[in-house]
């Protein structure tokens, strides 16, 4: 794909994130793990990635936490962007679902 083409995805994740519910938040963020639109995404774009994680993360199941959790590790800039109450949620999330990971 092509700069512009991974710019569109970039932009199309900053835009859509303040509407992302907790599985659209755990996919996007570990898709962009995995994919060169991660270096389009701005300061702007991570900070509402981070600000929908925080949003649903107490809805956020065993495997979106997980996915969630795990896109974070992989994506620093996105994890500088968390707040200190999204790193609280997100701790939380993990604590409420441990139970149920296999």
């Amino acid at each position: 794909m092509s700069p512009t083409g991974w710019a569109g995805l970039a932009e199309a994740a900053e835009r859509t994130a303040c509407e992302m519910n907790p599985h659209d938040v755990a996919n996007s963020l570990n898709a962009l793990t995995k994919l060169e639109a991660a270096a389009a995404v701005s300061l702007t774009g991570w900070a509402g990635l981070a600000e929908a994680a925080e949003r649903t993360a107490r809805e956020m199941n065993e495997q979106g936490i997980s996915n969630t959790l795990d896109a974070l590790g992989l994506l620093p800039t996105a994890a500088a962007e968390l707040s200190p109450t999204a790193r609280e949620q997100l701790e939380a999330a993990a604590e409420r679902e441990a139970p149920n990971m296999t």
